[in-house]
């Protein structure tokens, strides 16, 4: 049977068992209301106790008429509808400033399942529409523009495929491509569409500290490779963390990250921007980063004036390539960072919550490996500036609107150019999730 089939014939098992016992349950207590054994009002009552009694048994893996592992297994996925407007001026080597707009309706789809193997082992793979050909979309998006090619399919790709070991309570081993282990409280360096492949080690301890939570990510992780390289291109990071509870309403949360890219300097990476030093020739330096960040949040801030406001947060991150210095007599071009803040609802799940976010970053053209940045702020490239806002209203539960506005432009200088060609983008999702 080929993996489709499999995947197919796996979602179907997990849906027809579901149909086919609420479609019993429902037959056998219609025929007692119809001997008139039990009224309606205390049939549907009866329906609904047992459905959420069969949902407990089959969290905990107890039911007895679904196999175990169907039991241990959980499906997920989303889907966005999308309309974007890009908007660039093109100011270099011209007299005339040229204007370039594009509208494009875009989609992405993204399904998966985790597995519980034992009490201490998980398989997690999901699939995603997108490109899998080593362009700068193939790492940093899932969207596919409909009208490309007429009405034919649309490709979907392999997004995650990965085996979880817990260890311990406080300890995780993960191993595979996997969602990113490394926490940021913005996406100034990793486009959150990015899965690492690799290993990962994450730690977490609640209970040496009060009211603190001490965490530790460590990864080893592959950004690129190829035969003919005597080194492949390796990410040895490590990242010391902490989450301090003032009280029930005020956290803290901050971390300390080391990045060291080996095998990297001389190299062209897949999925490059362009924008490094010799990107699209051979990576003219070496990139090691250090890269603090913190974000604290605050529940129902403005609640001593009288005011509804659930949620309140501001966040920060700054990244310097510190190899830079070593390699490069000037010295210049290796720092970026982020300032931001979002207030709201913490969470956009039912009908009227809302969330405002606004971000403003920068990143010089050698700061990070220009294959990591979010692909919508300046196109995913380095040696620039950036303005966002984004605003999400709740349509009813797992499903809201988004609209998201970036204004970005070329930092001078960076480039051997006096001009800043800016750029605008605007998107506007419509967002389900199951």
């Amino acid at each position: 049977m080929r993996r489709w089939e499999f995947f197919v014939s796996f979602i179907a098992l997990i849906f027809i068992s579901k149909v086919v016992f609420a479609g019993e349950v429902d037959i056998l207590v219609q025929k007692l209301v119809d001997k008139g054994i039990l009224t309606p009002g205390e049939a549907q009552q009866i329906v609904t106790e047992t459905k959420e009694e069969v949902k407990k048994e089959i969290a905990k893996g107890t039911y007895s008429s679904l196999p175990s592992w169907v039991q241990n297994t959980k499906l997920k996925g989303d889907f966005r509808l999308r309309y974007q407007h890009d908007h660039a001026k093109v100011l270099a080597n011209s007299t005339t400033n040229k204007t370039g707009d594009q509208n494009r309706a875009r989609i992405r789809m993204r399904l998966g399942f985790e597995s519980k193997v034992n009490d201490k082992l998980l398989v997690g793979v999901g699939i995603a529409t997108g490109k899998s050909d080593g362009s700068a979309d193939a790492a940093r998006s899932t969207n596919w523009t409909l009208g490309d090619g007429g009405f034919g399919k649309k490709p979907i790709a392999l997004d995650y495929a990965y085996a979880q070991y817990n260890v311990t309570p406080w300890a995780t081993v993960i191993g595979g491509k996997f969602k990113n282990p490394l926490w940021e409280p913005g996406d100034l360096i990793w486009d959150t569409d990015i899965n690492p492949e690799g290993g990962t080690v994450k730690l977490s301890m609640t209970k040496l500290i009060p009211n603190t939570e001490l965490f530790m990510n460590a990864g080893v992780l592959l950004p690129g490779n190829s035969s003919s390289w005597s080194a492949d291109p390796t990410l040895f990071a490590v990242q010391p963390g902490i989450v301090y509870n003032f009280n029930d309403k005020v956290q803290l949360k901050g971390a300390f990250s080391y990045y060291d890219f080996t095998g990297v300097r001389g190299k062209v990476l897949s999925g490059n921007a362009g924008t490094n030093s010799g990107a699209t020739t051979g990576l003219a330096y070496s990139y090691r980063n250090i890269i603090p960040a913190a974000e604290l949040t605050i529940k129902e801030p403005l609640k001593f004036a009288g005011l509804d406001l659930p949620y309140f947060a501001l966040f920060g991150e700054y990244v310097q390539n510190v190899a830079l210095r070593a390699d490069d007599t000037n010295g210049d071009d290796n720092t970026g960072y982020m300032l931001g803040l979002k207030f709201g609802a913490e969470k956009v799940e039912k009908w009227a919550d809302w969330q405002v976010r606004y971000n403003y970053a920068m990143l010089e053209k050698d700061a990070v490996l220009d294959t990591l940045p979010d692909s919508d702020r300046y196109g995913g490239k380095t040696g620039m500036r950036s303005h966002e806002l984004m605003f999400d209203w709740g349509l009813g539960k797992n499903t809201w609107i988004g609209i998201d506005g970036y204004y970005g432009w070329q930092l001078k200088g960076n480039f051997g150019s006096t001009q800043s060609k800016p750029a605008s983008v605007l998107q506007i999702d419509w967002n389900l999730k199951f």
